[in-house]
C-alpha cells in the first residue's frame, strides 16, 4: 500500500514537472495568467482600444528582443541594444528631411556597423561581451547626445509615420512588421546553419570550435544582427511615436532582458530562441501596459519587472543540465 502511494506521488510529481514546470510551457501559463488577472482588474484591458495599446507597446520591442535573443543564445550579452535603438530613432528624426525614406537603409547600415564593432571587440580582442557592449553603449549615447543637443525633436514626415501607424485589418501596421521579422528570426534560428552554429556556441564553445565552426566570424555576425534589429526597432519606434530625445528608452534595458529570459532563453546560452521570445515580450510589455492602465508609478513597475525577470529565470532554467554537469 505504501509502495503504491509512493508510486502515485511520484507519478503526480512527474506529471507536474513535465506539464507545468517545463521551461517551454511556463511562458504559456504566465501569458494566460497575465491576461486573466489584468482583465479581471480592468475590464477595458482586452477592449479594442486596449488591444491597440498593447500592440503598440510590444511591436518595436519585439524586434529589438529578437536581436538580443541571438546574442543570449550564444552565451553573450549585448548592453548596447537600447543605445543603438535610441541612436537609430534620432538619426531618422534628425535627417529624414535631408534623405527622405533613404534614411532607413542608411540608419540600418550604421547600426549594423555598431554591431560589427561590438562583435570585433568580443571575438578578435577578447573583451568580455558585457564590458564591450557597455562601453559601446556609452559611446553611442554620447554621439546621440551630440546629435540631439539634448532637445526633443518632432517628425512631420507622413510617409515615414505611415510605416507604423497605418491600420491593416484593424491592427497597426507596426504589428504586422514586427511579426514578419519575428517569423524570419524564428526560421533563421531553427532551420539554418546560422542558427545551429549560434546554439552550438552557446551550448559549448570549445566543442563548437572542434566541430569546425569559425567562432570569431559567427560572433561578429550575431552582434551585427543584434545591432541591425535594434536599429530596426528604433526606426519603428520613431515612426510610431513621431518624436523623441536622447532620453528615450532609458528604462527599457531591464524589460528587454526580462522579455528574453521570460521567453525561456537561458542566459547561459544554448537554449531558447526567438520563437520563444514572442511570449516573453507579451508577458513583459502587457504587464507594463496593464500596470500603466492602472496608474502604477514607473518605480513600482521597474521593481515588479525586476522580480519577474528573476522569477522567470529561475523557473525556466533547466536544472537537469546542471545536475548532469555536476555528476560528470
Amino acid at each position: 500500500m505504501s509502495l503504491s502511494n509512493n508510486n502515485e506521488k511520484m507519478s503526480i510529481g512527474r506529471f507536474i514537472s513535465e506539464t507545468v514546470a517545463s521551461p517551454t510551457r511556463i511562458p504559456f501559463v504566465v501569458v494566460i495568467a497575465v491576461i486573466l488577472i489584468f482583465q479581471l482588474m480592468n475590464p477595458t484591458f482586452l477592449s479594442y482600444q486596449g488591444l491597440v495599446t498593447l500592440v503598440y507597446s510590444m511591436s518595436y520591442f519585439l524586434i529589438a528582443a529578437c536581436g538580443l535573443t541571438f546574442v543570449v543564445m550564444m552565451g553573450s550579452f549585448d548592453f548596447s541594444s537600447i543605445s543603438v535603438m535610441k541612436f537609430s530613432a534620432l538619426l531618422c528624426v534628425l535627417y529624414i528631411d535631408d534623405f527622405g525614406l533613404w534614411i532607413i537603409p542608411i540608419t540600418l547600415l550604421c547600426c549594423a556597423i555598431i554591431g560589427f564593432v561590438s562583435g570585433f571587440l568580443v571575438a578578435k580582442l577578447g573583451v568580455p561581451s558585457f564590458m564591450a557592449t557597455l562601453g559601446i553603449s556609452i559611446v553611442v549615447d554620447g554621439i546621440s547626445l551630440l546629435m540631439s543637443k539634448g532637445f526633443l525633436h518632432l517628425m512631420e514626415h507622413e510617409g515615414f509615420r505611415s510605416i507604423s501607424t497605418t491600420f491593416i485589418a484593424g491592427i497597426p501596421s507596426v504589428f504586422h512588421w514586427s511579426i514578419a521579422i519575428w517569423v524570419l528570426c524564428a526560421v533563421l534560428a531553427a532551420t539554418t546553419p546560422f542558427g545551429r552554429r549560434t546554439y552550438a556556441i552557446g551550448g559549448n564553445a570549445r566543442a563548437a570550435v572542434l566541430s569546425g565552426i569559425n567562432l570569431d566570424s559567427q560572433r561578429i555576425q550575431v552582434f551585427m544582427l543584434s545591432g541591425l534589429l535594434a536599429g530596426a526597432a528604433g526606426v519603428f519606434y520613431m515612426s510610431q511615436l513621431g518624436g523623441g530625445s536622447v532620453e528615450i528608452g532609458g528604462q527599457m534595458m531591464i524589460p528587454l532582458f526580462a522579455s528574453v529570459v521570460a521567453g525561456g532563453t537561458s542566459l547561459r546560452g544554448g537554449t531558447g530562441g526567438p520563437q520563444n521570445t514572442l511570449l516573453g515580450v507579451i508577458i513583459i510589455t502587457w504587464i507594463q501596459s496593464g500596470l500603466r492602465m492602472m496608474g502604477t508609478g514607473m518605480e513600482t513597475q521597474m521593481v515588479i519587472l525586476g522580480l519577474i525577470a528573476i522569477g522567470m529565470s529561475i523557473a525556466t532554467t533547466d536544472r537537469n543540465k546542471f545536475r548532469r554537469v555536476i555528476v560528470k
